[in-house]
């Protein structure tokens, strides 16, 4: 082959391949949960984020906890504060924390 065929050919498979469709590098839109039955537990949310951003337990409640596990799917992202959404398995793993509730009466 001569040196100006494979230039051609070159330039060829070059432009092929920048016609190539690909996926795309951006990542998949934040879905955010809903937060009804957290918002339901008075202080739950505050609490919530006392937790995750100072490592805080003490006022986390077993009711606040129930309305974590109730929040589903456990992909979505919680809006803490402006600029920092955490998926929702990070408050479930923070409730790990928080003892479970003193037997009632039966």
């Amino acid at each position: 082959m001569k040196p100006e065929q494979t230039k051609v050919v070159f330039f060829l498979v070059a432009l092929m391949a920048a016609f190539i469709p690909r996926p795309s590098e951006a990542g998949a839109p934040l879905v955010y949960c809903s937060t009804t039955k957290i918002d339901r537990v008075p202080g739950c949310f505050s609490a919530l984020k006392v937790a995750v951003l100072q490592r805080i337990y003490k006022q986390l409640t077993v009711q606040c906890c129930r309305a974590v596990y109730a929040t589903l799917p456990e992909t979505c992202f919680l809006k803490v504060i402006d600029g920092l959404s955490l998926p929702m398995i990070n408050f479930r793993t923070v409730c790990t924390m928080v003892p479970p509730a003193a037997a009632g009466p039966n």
